[in-house]
């Protein structure tokens, strides 16, 4: 079977990138990236994209997330889950619909999923034009702060921050689960406590040989030491994770 080889090398050698060079994105370039992010399948579509530009905002929320590679960037994009569109669309129909009900996992899960797919699009369409990627979490860590920063109205939540630039490094790969750990037949098999060791052991090796957690996250530990420390169900965290619940529901969000 012939593969076609230029995409599947452009999937297979994408790299996260944390250097940038100076200089912003072309308008045109970057219209034609957000409608790729657009072509990606879809349900509803209750997603939307929001570029940050001025300076003060930019400023804000690099302090909210730590570093600067939002100010860095090319270009950076708050991705949002927007059920306000959707909603203020489906109320124009003149139903009682789904997103009135007191939950609606579907659609909440669903419209995550689908802006997982846009950002993915939008990741390979800025890989295609030559330019490399990095998506920021602290859009949903801070999404009360970055909200407000944002003045975002009832049912948009931040998601993720996908920043866009010439890529100033090159990288060589993360390591992954093997396939055979994520690949099932029939059913699910459960993991066995050796593949776990096995994983484990390759990833200490694989970052080690970089120094990836040092150079990235600050850690001069052992990965196995290092997910022992993020994972955690420390009071804050267990706080923090109240106080973001609390405001994904005040939000609209409704699992």
């Amino acid at each position: 079977m012939r593969r076609p080889a230029a995409f599947l090398n452009l999937i297979f050698s994408r790299r996260s990138i944390r250097r940038f060079r100076p200089g912003k994105i072309d308008a045109e370039v970057l219209k034609i990236i957000l409608e790729a992010a657009q072509s990606a399948p879809y349900y509803y579509q209750a997603f939307c994209f929001i570029l940050l530009e001025k300076p003060e905002i930019k400023r804000e929320i690099n302090e909210s997330c730590g570093g600067d590679f939002i100010e860095k960037a090319g270009a950076s994009i708050v991705v949002c889950l927007d059920l306000n569109r959707i909603s203020g669309l489906l109320d124009r129909l003149g139903i009682v619909h789904v997103l009135k009900a007191d939950t609606y996992p579907v659609e909440s899960v669903l419209g995550v999923f689908e802006s997982g797919l846009a950002v993915m699009n939008l990741i390979m369409a800025a890989e295609v034009m030559g330019y490399g990627t990095l998506i920021l979490d602290c859009a949903l860590y801070e999404c009360e702060r970055i909200s407000e920063i944002l003045k975002l109205p009832h049912g948009v939540i931040p998601l993720v921050i996908v920043c866009i630039g010439e890529k100033d490094e090159n990288p060589p790969p993360r390591p992954r689960w093997p396939l055979e750990s994520l690949f099932h037949v029939d059913g699910y098999r459960m993991l066995s406590d050796e593949e776990s060791e096995r994983f484990l052991e390759n990833m200490d090796k694989a970052y080690s040989v970089e120094g990836y957690l040092k150079k990235y996250a600050g850690w001069a530990g052992s990965y196995r030491e290092y997910l022992a420390n993020r994972a955690l169900l420390t009071r804050e965290v267990r706080r923090a994770y109240e106080s973001i619940s609390a405001f994904l529901r005040r939000s609209g969000f409704r699992p």
